[in-house]
């Protein structure tokens, strides 16, 4: 029987979930209950727990800090846990799995939904459990498991289960090796993935990966033999001089947190880098300049007269020319380079190692692309930009205050130029 803790302040919630699980499933599962952040960690202390179904908004400890709590715990770390919660905005939703969260449903929810995402998460555990308990033992190859499982000494595969087989059209071990030598070769680089591409130079592959698992889960992907990418969580086991690789087809999880992520850091718009995000990578900038002593520039851009665009030819073609003046500039950035949308027709730049005397030649460059290029609704805009450089002891507000000045000053100036402040 597993253990599933629901944690809510609203008691009807609690009711609702203790009978759904109660009357859809007997005695499978075994329901504890708790109305606070406070009294579920006391519930984990005690019990042996499976599962946790968290809600976010609860006062004196919500949900994001029971999770935090829940983390630190050694004993509880491992627990997987589901939000549930009403709330669905892009910050909740990145917060969720930021935080740890293997899982995010709104209410109202489906509750076959429910069920089946339960017992997803529950098998997860289960099998990576069963890992841990076979480690030492090389039969883990067995035809009857679904994950694709390989032993190979990091230079050839030595053995595969039917499941490699049926992925990658192979009849045996034979054909495998002559089709790729080493299951390594099949992984597909990409950026976030683990793959040959990632390996630094006069390094053996599967040290890398061990080291890394070391610090967090990796995830490969491989194309079947249809032609889909699928995504796998990969673990690694020794034995002798043979290492066993296990890898659990986790595309749906994957995919959805790809959606999740992006929805989250992406402006729905123009598809680039939203505020928030920004906002995090400006931060991530500023530690880095102030260990490194790193020089970088800010720019705040602005599209000239973007009211009379709107007026004019109506907020379609002025999203379409949002849109078109996204893709410009950022095939006209390094791909170091940080570009997002500020809000409205305000866009924002991180240039990292970068003089300010560079940042403006390359702005005016940027800012002669714009204007000689040929919208074909409005034919032609301007920007102007701001442009300010890090100094010691800056913080977000005070480049952002600068580079707001020097924008002013543009468009006091005339419009379509750079200013520096």
């Amino acid at each position: 029987m597993k253990t599933i803790l629901c944690v809510d302040d609203i008691e009807t919630n609690l009711f609702t979930l203790e009978a759904l699980f109660t009357s859809n499933f007997n005695n499978e599962y075994k329901i504890l209950t708790a109305k606070s952040g406070q009294l579920a960690l006391s519930i984990l202390l005690k019990e042996k727990v499976d599962l946790i179904l968290l809600d976010i908004m609860m006062p004196d400890l919500d949900g994001f800090e029971t999770i935090k709590l829940i983390q630190k715990n050694k004993k509880t770390k491992g627990i997987p846990v589901v939000f549930l919660t009403a709330k669905k905005d892009e910050d909740t939703i990145s917060t969720c799995y930021e935080l740890g969260g293997v899982d995010y449903m709104n209410k109202p929810f489906n509750a076959n939904e429910l069920f089946s995402r339960v017992k997803f998460h529950l098998a997860l555990v289960q099998n990576k459990k069963a890992l841990e308990r076979e480690r030492d033992l090389v039969q883990g190859i067995l035809d009857t498991q679904d994950n694709l499982v390989v032993v190979t000494d990091g230079e050839k595969s030595n053995k595969i289960n039917s499941s490699v087989c049926n992925v990658f059209d192979v009849k045996d071990i034979e054909e495998f090796v002559d089709k790729y030598t080493c299951i390594c070769k099949t992984f597909i680089p990409k950026k976030g993935y683990f793959s040959l591409d990632c390996i630094p130079e006069d390094s053996f592959w599967i040290d890398v990966l061990i080291e890394k698992l070391k610090l967090h889960n990796r995830v490969v992907q491989i194309k079947d033999k249809s032609g889909f990418l699928n995504s796998y969580d990969i673990k690694v086991n020794k034995f002798n001089t043979n290492y066993i690789l296990n890898l659990t087809n986790i595309t749906y999880i994957d995919s959805e947190k790809e959606e999740y992520a992006h929805q989250a850091y992406y402006d729905a718009l123009t598809n680039i880098y939203n505020r928030k995000r920004f906002e995090e990578l400006f931060e991530q900038q500023l530690q880095r300049s102030f260990l490194l002593k790193e020089h970088f520039c800010v720019v705040m851009i602005d599209i000239d007269h973007f009211k009379q665009v709107n007026d004019t030819y109506g907020h379609l073609v002025g999203d379409t020319v949002l849109v078109s003046l996204s893709k410009l500039v950022s095939e006209n950035i390094r791909q170091t380079d940080t570009f997002a949308r500020w809000g409205g027709e305000e866009f924002v730049l991180i240039l990292p190692n970068i003089s300010i005397e560079l940042a403006e030649q390359v702005l005016t460059h940027l800012r002669m692309k714009i204007e000689s290029y040929f919208f074909e609704e409005v034919k032609q805009i301007t920007c102007s930009f701001g442009l300010t450089a890090y100094l010691e002891g800056d913080t977000i507000q005070s480049m952002l205050q600068r580079a707001d000045i020097a924008l002013y000053e543009a468009k006091k100036a005339g419009r379509n130029r750079v200013c520096i402040a």
